[in-house]
């Protein structure tokens, strides 16, 4: 999957000098970053110029929006998807089955949170955990085979599942106060 040539940005993977993969532990990433951040730190340059100063602090923050971009992994899946050319829109929609299967589990998430039933909620949060887990597997098999539109598709879906799970923190949290 090749970078667009029309990419002004530099490349959140060659700035942190990892292969462009879905697969990278996040370890990796972490210690790329971590190696990078000591060659660039700003406080290196503090005695230079004021035009390297600058040029420092502008890679710099170019190396921490890379580690933020690829830290995790649908960030870096989007990434990916992006950097192939396949955007994601604000408004995009799931197949209708999907769509019907997320109403429903909201629906009983709302009930849920509408009786205070805790353990409820709960349960509701730890089966939706597991779903994104499966779908995170699930595109690493997608990036393995080269599949974008299946890649699209799961990364659409997995922002239903971080707004749902987002929605359980949130009862969760209520019920705290």
């Amino acid at each position: 999957m090749e970078s667009p040539s029309s990419s002004r940005q530099p490349d959140a993977f060659d700035l942190l000098g990892l292969p462009a993969r879905f697969d990278l532990d996040g370890d990796v990433i972490e210690r790329a970053f971590y190696e990078r951040s000591k060659e660039l730190h700003p406080d290196r340059f503090a005695s230079a110029p004021a035009a390297e100063r600058v040029v420092a602090l502008s890679r710099s923050r170019a190396l921490n929006d890379a580690y933020q971009t690829l830290k995790k992994p649908v960030g870096r899946a989007e990434y990916l998807l992006e950097r192939a050319g396949v955007s994601i829109g604000e408004n995009e929609r799931l197949d209708p089955v999907t769509i019907m299967a997320v109403l429903e589990m909201r629906e009983e998430l709302a009930e849920a949170r509408a009786a205070k039933a805790i353990a409820k909620i709960e349960a509701l949060q730890t089966d939706m955990k597991q779903r994104r887990a499966r779908d995170l597997t699930e595109l690493d098999r997608l990036f393995a085979q080269q599949d974008l539109d299946g890649i699209k598709r799961v990364l659409i879906g997995l922002r239903y599942v971080d707004r749902y799970l987002e929605e359980c923190d949130a009862a969760l949290d209520q019920d705290e106060d």
